[in-house]
């Protein structure tokens, strides 16, 4: 895990975008980790995406209440995505 500032990010951005592809870099401002770059492969933007959306965390955790739980991989089987 690389912690680096603002700052330093900012003037060596491709630096610490080849840094990402071994480990996350935690980006602060102020000394504080306001956030941070991850690597991604093309293939796995979709569920990037779909992982982060509030709309998608909500439906995911009312099928879990209701059926005990599914895996993205099996939303997707049943959904034909």
């Amino acid at each position: 895990m690389k912690v680096a500032p603002m700052g330093e990010v900012r003037n060596h951005f491709g630096k610490y975008l080849m840094a990402c592809e071994d480990e996350p870099v935690f980006v602060t401002k102020n000394g504080k980790i306001t956030a941070v770059i991850e690597h991604i492969e093309d293939s796995g933007i979709e569920d990037f995406l779909l992982e982060r959306d509030a709309r998608f965390r909500r439906m995911l955790d009312r099928t879990k209440r209701e059926k005990g739980g599914m895996s993205l991989k099996q939303y997707r089987k049943a959904r034909g995505i």
